[in-house]
């Protein structure tokens, strides 16, 4: 069974499929866990990013960082 071409796609697939969505999701991920989190790079058009726990995550396949920071309360210095 071939893929859908990438234009052919809905726009809701579009949507979860960016890059936007995988960020959005990181950075829930990480509040929920309280651990730092990575959006990497899949190599499938169908699910192009992923969101995994940053210390498992490939150097080489990194797009984007969560850090949680661990002091929320203190201010960040000049």
């Amino acid at each position: 069974m071939s893929e859908p071409a990438l234009s052919t796609r809905s726009p809701k697939r579009a949507r979860l499929c960016s890059i936007e969505n995988a960020n959005r999701v990181a950075s829930q991920v990480a509040e929920r866990m309280a651990a730092d989190t990575a959006v990497v790079k899949t190599g499938n058009p169908l699910q192009p990013f992923r969101v995994v726990l940053a210390s498992r995550a490939s150097p080489a396949r990194i797009v984007t960082r969560v850090v949680i920071s661990s002091n929320d309360d203190e201010p960040i210095p000049a």
